[in-house]
């Protein structure tokens, strides 16, 4: 019996909107993995590496070779090959917008592509085998190749002028757009001649927008029975969706680790017109001021450090005792800095916004749609000094988290200095030296005052009884064929 789930949606935007090469927030992320596939896959278990559009993968010295799914089509039944990955690298080398990953540094070194037929000499295909030659150090490219900015777009599904998307019903991931909609309201449709398709996921999922403004939107929804999954990245603030399940028989939640959080981050302005000490300062109030808020929730935990506790970039309780220990004595006059904060996903800004303004007077916090680094502004003035937002910081070293950690700004840096930064952590092979360069950067950036952490939380998703939820707890994304009928 065809099977259909109603997924609420933060996002009003039509298909075309949605491109792997611009990713800048999750629920972007969340629209291209359910209608484009990677050549590999990260395992939801365990986070080792399986087979994507490539079937296998082997190395020949710095050499490559991924073997292309022979039978792999789109839903009108065209075959995705070697030629059409060999299609979507180059094309991701020209847009060169892509936040989760340094693809360039690894494949063409500093020749810039400037068209898909330009020859790049770390990227070609032969019969159905795609062939990556990789500069300096390999571990990395395999992890970078499964994150979504990666996927394989058929070539004839791309105009070959703009190099944008024109075609989005043939497709390579587990679904394709049936009905798109300039308001968001898309029907996606299981391709079946996808390696992910079965009879226990979801043959249909109907995208239903909800407004990100209203936080309670979703769980209304819920409750009318008008939808029958709220994702992970909804705006609904996780200790409702808890409180929620808690007192709904009908529903199931899903929760992950605490992976997620909550961070103040300074901004290109707030890095420029504030001092080490003021920013520390100013971190200290607003986490004083917030973390009695955020403690009350369930789930959330006091954290003085950006990666969690348990995960590959942590420091030790020493080190986080000396930078607690130096934060700077004494008041400054903050006023005078009319300060400027934007929120982005999390949180409610009206039961924020009193507590920050009680912190530092004359602050003005407002709710934005965008990380600051992302976002264009006419004057400098418009930008505001620090952002509060929620990523995905991960538990173990996911290149594509920590190349979009330094694209967003969290640890500062102008563009070439992420750039190169991130370039030279790439090149290090021994594992233990890398984690140190992270480490050491974390460390940094807390003394300096760039960003300072919150809390942390986990991600929670819920689904109507009746679907099994076997998404990550690692992970936050919303891969939806995880969402099974029971």
């Amino acid at each position: 019996m065809p099977s259909e789930i109603r997924v609420a949606f933060p996002y009003d935007k039509p298909a075309k909107f949605y491109e792997p090469t611009l990713i800048h927030l999750a629920p972007e992320y969340i629209f291209l993995e359910n209608t484009f596939s990677p050549l590999v896959e990260v395992s939801p278990k365990d986070a080792s590496l399986r087979p994507g559009v490539a079937e296998s993968w082997s190395w020949n010295g710095e050499v490559l070779t991924l073997k292309i799914r022979d039978n792999l089509r789109t839903v009108d039944g065209i075959k995705i090959t070697a030629k059409d990955a060999e299609f979507s690298l180059k094309r991701l080398l020209v847009r060169t917008g892509n936040t989760h990953g340094d693809f360039q540094s690894l494949v063409c070194g500093a020749a810039q592509l400037k068209t898909v037929d330009d020859n790049c000499e770390g990227i070609w295909s032969k019969g159905n085998n795609l062939f990556i030659k990789v500069i300096g150090e390999s571990a990395f490219i395999l992890p970078m190749l499964s994150g979504i900015d990666f996927a394989i777009i058929p070539k004839g599904s791309v105009d070959p002028k703009s190099l944008n998307i024109a075609d989005y019903r043939n497709t390579s991931g587990p679904y394709y757009v049936e009905t798109d909609s300039e308001t968001g309201h898309i029907i996606l449709k299981l391709n079946p001649n996808h390696y992910r398709a079965s009879h226990d996921i979801p043959e249909t999922i109907r995208l239903v927008p909800v407004d990100k403004r209203d936080k309670t939107a979703s769980l209304n929804l819920f409750e009318k029975g008008e939808v029958d999954f709220v994702t992970t990245i909804d705006a609904a603030k996780p200790e409702d969706v808890i409180a929620f399940s808690k007192s709904h028989s009908d529903s199931v939640m899903h929760t992950t680790a605490n992976i997620r959080t909550i961070v103040l981050v300074f901004t290109e302005r707030g890095l420029k017109e504030l001092s080490d000490g003021e920013r520390r300062q100013v971190g200290k109030r607003v986490k004083d001021a917030l973390w009695p808020y955020f403690s009350k929730i369930p789930g959330y935990e006091a954290t003085d450090q950006y990666f969690p506790s348990f995960s590959y970039g942590a420091l030790d309780e020493d080190t986080i005792r000396k930078i607690k220990s130096a934060v700077p004595a004494g008041d400054f006059s903050l006023r005078e800095k009319k300060l400027k904060l934007t929120t982005v996903r999390v949180g409610d800004i009206s039961a924020l916004r009193p507590l920050l303004e009680k912190a530092i007077p004359g602050i003005q916090a407002e709710e934005g749609s965008n990380v600051p680094t992302f976002s264009k502004y006419e004057k400098e003035e418009d930008m505001p000094h620090f952002f509060i937002g929620g990523p995905d910081t991960g538990y173990h070293e996911d290149i594509s988290l920590i190349s979009y950690m330094l694209n967003s700004g969290t640890f500062g840096m102008t563009k070439d200095e992420r750039a190169s930064w991130l370039a030279k952590y790439m090149k290090i092979s021994d594992k233990e030296e890398r984690l140190k360069m992270l480490k050491s950067i974390h460390e940094s950036s807390l003394q300096k005052g760039v960003f300072v952490p919150l809390a942390s939380c986990p991600y929670v998703a819920l689904a109507k009884k009746g679907w099994k939820i076997e998404l990550s707890q690692l992970f936050a994304n919303n891969p939806i064929w995880l969402v099974k009928r029971n």
